[in-house]
């Protein structure tokens, strides 16, 4: 059975997906020898990402879930610090300057 909060995260197309890897590789700067994700015997390589991806093997559905959602949380936690950051400090007001 499906997580209901699953349909909620908007899937990235293959080609955002392979994008946004290219940006962590090239950019950012990520070990391509780092691993992105293990389970069991199966461990995937950032280098590995775009093949899989490119391929829309078994793995590389797993893994546009998996950057999607990334990407998503990311926005989600970026939203809600804005929003705790204005509870904490509102925006100051003008004061009106006092005559002499």
């Amino acid at each position: 059975m499906q997580d209901p909060k699953d349909d909620e995260i908007p899937l990235l197309t293959k080609e955002e997906a392979i994008a946004e890897v290219r940006r962590w590789l090239e950019e950012d700067k990520v070990d391509p020898e780092k691993i992105f994700a293990a389970s069991g015997e199966t461990t995937i390589r950032y280098k590995n990402l775009i093949r899989h991806l490119e391929q829309e093997t078994p793995d590389g559905k797993l893994l546009l879930f998996a950057i999607s959602r990334g990407r998503f949380m990311k926005r989600s936690r970026d939203q809600e610090m804005k929003e705790l950051l204005q509870i904490i400090a509102p925006p100051r007001r003008q004061e009106k300057p006092t005559d002499l």
